[in-house]
């Protein structure tokens, strides 16, 4: 957090440094922000003065208004270190790609755990997607690459109708919520497609999030740090061609480590991870007991 005070203005507030520290409120207030921004509603100075605006809990009155017509020079220059103050404490909402801002979106916290649309409710991942099946990880990691090349939003329609299902029974990765089924995807689809845009657009930013935590972040497994970063390193590098996680769904079937093709599907994706990390320290320490020989 970062303590800021204006006198003049009356302002003294943290702000938060990160999504991470914010609020629910706060998040949903920037993401609606965001969207009118990508719509063309906005400008960047814009969007970010209403954002620090409502860190800071600055409200507009009709006083505020009389002030800044009978002290213009006053105001102008209050408006002047808002801008600057906004824009420097702000920095974080977004990272550069090239020429490019993108929203440097890094919580792992599942702020819509839940979704009513109409009368359908749906039930989402807890946090950092410790819950969610191997099949569900597979399927909505295709969609978003499909609207990573495509841009069609029905893809992130598709993704969310992945993760998010009706409240049911305790599936075995450990969420209480109708099985996974993809042949029902397109139909719940058809339901989220009514959700709000700048909903989709957060579940879409927190799932990369979760995904790139998967990848780097630390899990205590059994009571013992695990990272599973090693398994994501130098995937683009290798030579020839894989079937990526659906030839891991492939040869752990195979294997019945977990049991058949939708045993395994089935699995909690921690748990999948978990595996492949031991697989690849007792494949090392062979390695390197061969080379040491």
């Amino acid at each position: 957090m970062n303590r800021i005070e204006i006198p003049e203005a009356g302002i003294r507030v943290d702000i938060p440094a990160s999504y991470t520290e914010m609020s629910r409120a706060q998040v949903f207030h920037v993401m609606r922000q965001l969207h009118f921004l990508q719509q063309g509603k906005m400008s960047l100075p814009e969007f970010r003065v209403r954002i620090f605006y409502e860190f800071a809990q600055v409200k507009r009155t009709i006083r505020s208004i009389v002030w800044e017509r009978l002290h213009p020079r006053a105001a102008y220059r209050r408006a002047e270190r808002i801008s600057l103050l906004s824009e420097q404490l702000l920095a974080f909402l977004f990272s550069r790609n090239g020429n490019e801002l993108q929203p440097a979106f890094d919580s792992v916290t599942n702020y819509l755990p839940k979704l009513r649309i109409g009368p359908f409710r749906f039930v989402g991942p807890a946090d950092g997607l410790v819950d969610i099946s191997f099949d569900e990880l597979i399927a909505a990691d295709a969609e978003l690459a499909l609207y990573s090349s495509t841009r069609n939003d029905c893809h992130i329609d598709n993704m969310i109708a992945t993760l998010y299902h009706a409240p049911g029974p305790m599936q075995p990765c450990g969420r209480k919520v109708e099985p996974f089924n993809p042949e029902r995807v397109a139909h719940d689809a058809r339901i989220i497609r009514r959700l709000q845009p700048w909903k989709k657009q957060l579940i879409l930013l927190w799932y990369a999030a979760c995904i790139d935590n998967l990848q780097h972040g630390i899990f205590i497994v059994n009571g013992r740090e695990v990272c599973f970063e090693a398994l994501f390193a130098g995937n683009e590098s290798g030579e020839g061609k894989s079937l990526g996680w659906l030839g891991v769904l492939f040869d752990l079937a195979e294997k019945r480590t977990f049991g058949n093709m939708a045993e395994t599907g089935q699995a909690n994706i921690i748990d999948v991870l978990s595996l492949l990390m031991n697989y690849k320290y007792t494949s090392d320490n062979v390695r390197k007991h061969r080379t040491t020989d």
